[in-house]
């Protein structure tokens, strides 16, 4: 049965391209992680704006709906900052002042599209696409932080100033909902130019370092077969 079930898979994609139902894609932009563990508690805050590219592949029912399979990587590189200094019994502080903080995503998603400007029935250059689905945020990274404390000494006759560092790895796995629009213009038969925008509403549940949510803008283009 598994055998089977392989053999479909396997199948499936070039049995639609020969009925000429299958597009490829690929694109190229910037994101924004917000929330969660992109933001932390930083006194100066910093916009976590992110390259970001992916790929993807559409299967075309009719003129109107397409089915996609997408993946995307994005590279999330933060420097956080702390002033302020937690005051302790002794008269000393202590505290994080810096940190490091660097996650590598693997998005992959299920999302059905619909061609708004195709509702009459019929495939046209110029082609406006919204959709939805489901989705999953493959997340591995480290995060260095920077710790300093000013211990103050039982006769006030002077203080030890420590400096620390501390890495540490994390990884983890989200489900989310994606939301998209996509504006395409076929200048050719067979290739169109591809704006996209989108967000990703991350389900992180008690996820701590896992964003809240992903707003992203690509360009790219669409490999599609003559109708």
């Amino acid at each position: 049965m598994k055998k089977i079930v392989l053999v479909l898979l396997l199948f499936l994609p070039t049995a639609l391209w020969a009925q000429r139902t299958l597009d490829f894609r690929f694109d190229g932009g910037i994101s924004w992680m917000r929330g969660g563990g992109a933001e932390g508690t930083s006194d100066r805050a910093i916009t976590a704006i992110q390259p970001q590219v992916g790929a993807g592949l559409c299967f075309n029912f009719n003129p109107v709906f397409r089915l996609g399979l997408d993946y995307s990587y994005t590279r999330m590189l933060r420097e956080q900052t702390r002033a302020n200094l937690l005051p302790q019994p002794d008269g000393g502080v202590k505290g994080d002042v810096y940190r490091d903080f660097r996650t590598s995503f693997h998005g992959a998603g299920l999302s059905g599209e619909l061609d708004l400007l195709g509702l009459g029935g019929r495939k046209k250059p110029l082609s406006l696409y919204v959709g939805s689905g489901v989705a999953c945020l493959f997340a591995t990274g480290n995060s260095y932080t920077i710790g300093v404390s000013n211990i103050i000494k039982p006769d006030k006759s002077g203080n030890t100033v420590h400096v620390t560092g501390h890495n540490e790895r994390h990884g983890y796995v989200v489900p989310c909902i994606p939301l998209t629009l996509s504006l395409e213009y076929a200048f050719l038969p067979q290739v169109a130019l591809r704006i996209s925008s989108g967000y990703r509403f991350v389900l992180a549940g008690g996820q701590e370092l896992s964003p809240k949510g992903q707003v992203y803008a690509s360009v790219g283009l669409c490999f599609q077969q003559m109708k």
